[in-house]
């Protein structure tokens, strides 16, 4: 496999991670609206992270 064979893959990984952490937080935002809860330090992360992610 040559370099640009190795930058899909990574760059598939890459989006595989990025999606994986998207459901991730979906569910634990779900989780804690059905307890009624609230996790602001989570909540700033996220907001945080996700332009970084979105534009990758």
């Amino acid at each position: 496999m040559g370099f640009w064979g190795l930058i899909g893959m990574e760059e598939s990984h890459e989006e595989s991670k990025n999606g994986e952490f998207y459901s991730n937080s979906t569910a634990y935002f779900e989780f804690l609206r059905q307890k009624g809860e609230t996790d602001y330090e989570f909540e700033d992360e996220y907001y945080f992270t996700m332009p970084a992610i979105s534009s990758s």
